[in-house]
């Protein structure tokens, strides 16, 4: 396989697994890390990448892996530096205080979402963020489609659950 070749069969899902190793990792620079570490091992492997059915979804699986060894070997989540990322609304004139609460709202789901087990994250990212179907995550986690469905239904629930907690407690409060 030539260096182009590569390029246009690998390069274009570049932001997808981005996008994966970001949301597990949560430092942009992890993240790109990862990535490289990624696309070195497909380069390394490249006269065999016929082989695979999807070589984006090999792709995928590498990432996720990479990062979970990153996640077990450095215990990332006592060293995270929280990166959150400031959205803003662009509907006319943004109303400050509903700025703020909807800040407030992505913070508390981000750090919610942060609890969940690394599996259910990386299932929860695959489908409601990435898009892709039930077989794809399957092909790239290697679980089945009846294990994802689960893994998505008990994430969903945990975070609506612990997001209404935290309203709830918050509405108490004041």
């Amino acid at each position: 396989m030539t260096k182009q070749e590569f390029k246009n069969l690998v390069l274009p899902s570049r932001d997808k697994f981005f996008r994966v190793a970001f949301s597990l990792l949560g430092n942009r620079q992890e993240a790109e890390d990862t990535l490289q570490d990624a696309f070195l091992k497909l380069w390394n492997m490249r006269s065999r990448l016929s082989e695979y059915n999807s070589v984006e979804a090999l792709g995928m699986t590498m990432t996720k892996n990479l990062c979970l060894d990153k996640l077990r070997s450095y215990k990332h989540r006592n060293q995270n530096n929280e990166e959150v990322e400031t959205l803003t609304l662009h509907s006319g004139s943004p109303d400050p205080a509903q700025e703020t609460e909807l800040s407030e709202s992505l913070k508390t789901i981000h750090t919610i979402f942060e609890t969940l087990p690394e599996q259910q994250k990386l299932i929860i990212h695959l489908r409601d963020v990435e898009h892709y179907e039930y077989e794809e995550i399957s092909d790239m986690t290697g679980l089945t489609v009846n294990t994802i469905r689960v893994n998505l239904s008990r994430a969903r629930k945990t975070v609506r659950e612990e997001y209404l907690k935290h309203q709830n407690y918050e509405h108490r409060k004041n």
